[in-house]
């Protein structure tokens, strides 16, 4: 059986093209895709909490011109609370409490190197000489290693867009 991600968005219409771009490179490392779109509402409706909690990775989406953001992010929090690996991608236009905590790359569409530089780093970590700290950054690394490829093709699709 293979692996389910589930990916959450707020995103425009016009940006809509990500999220077939996104299935694409989840489906080339054999994730079954779905996405978090069953009722909106100020709380999880039990469909998808179910989703979340027998994914194998989620990955969030926030852009600037998005309407969903606090629904994505509560999906992204329930994730975290399950255990399950994600990934929260926010652009940088997106206004985030400075406290945010958890996998998260900030990205700007323009400029879109620093955050691929990120994720590279963050999919191939250094080494490191302490043993819990190596464990820790292991565990760390499941999601990225996960979605990091998809992520680095929207930030292409999304820079390349706007050139």
């Amino acid at each position: 059986m293979f692996p389910t991600c589930l990916y959450s968005y707020s995103i425009n219409d016009n940006d809509q093209y990500i999220l077939t771009l996104l299935s694409s490179k989840l489906r080339e490392k054999n994730f079954n895709v779905n996405t978090s779109l069953n009722f909106y509402g100020q709380s999880l409706d039990f469909s998808t909490k179910n989703e979340i909690q027998y994914s194998n990775l989620f990955i969030g989406i926030l852009t600037g011109q998005g309407i969903e953001l606090d629904r994505v992010v509560k999906e992204f929090r329930f994730a975290q609370s399950c255990g399950v690996p994600n990934l929260l991608m926010i652009e940088d236009t997106v206004n985030i409490n400075p406290n945010f905590r958890g996998n998260y790359i900030l990205f700007n569409r323009y400029n879109p190197q620093n955050a691929i530089n990120e994720i590279n780093r963050r999919m191939n970590p250094q080494p490191s000489r302490t043993t819990s700290v190596q464990t820790k950054k292991s565990s760390d690394l499941v999601p990225w290693v996960l979605g990091g490829v998809a992520l680095l093709a929207i930030l292409s699709a999304l820079s390349s867009d706007k050139e």
